[in-house]
């Protein structure tokens, strides 16, 4: 996870997510962590939309996918850091641009 040191000293991660749901969600306790630990002042996690997943390697981690466990982090008592979530959207599809092949890791037995 990246992590900047500000000019006062304390650290702030930023995580662009690349791996799948299970990932994120590493990612952003790791990030509740840090703050309730006093190590870190903040942590932003940016997940792509479900609309622009369907475009990316499989199973990466999404927005809407995390959506429902945000009651999990806002009743947390994080009042000395800052978490936010950002979701990112593609600007357009490009039809002369290959799409990325989906695999079927895991299924190895079954092909």
């Amino acid at each position: 996870m990246p992590q900047k040191k500000l000019s006062n000293g304390t650290i702030f991660a930023l995580e662009w997510e690349t791996g799948n749901i299970s990932s994120s969600h590493r990612a952003l306790n790791k990030m509740v962590l840090g703050i309730l630990k006093g190590a870190l002042i903040g942590g932003i996690l940016i997940l792509p939309s479900r609309n622009m997943y369907k475009y990316l390697t499989d199973r990466i981690g999404n927005f809407q996918e995390i959506l429902p466990y945000f009651p999990t982090w806002k009743n947390m008592e994080i009042s000395n850091g800052y978490l936010a979530i950002i979701e990112i959207e593609h600007d357009f599809k490009d039809t002369n641009a290959p799409l990325i092949p989906k695999g079927t890791d895991g299924w190895a037995e079954f092909q």
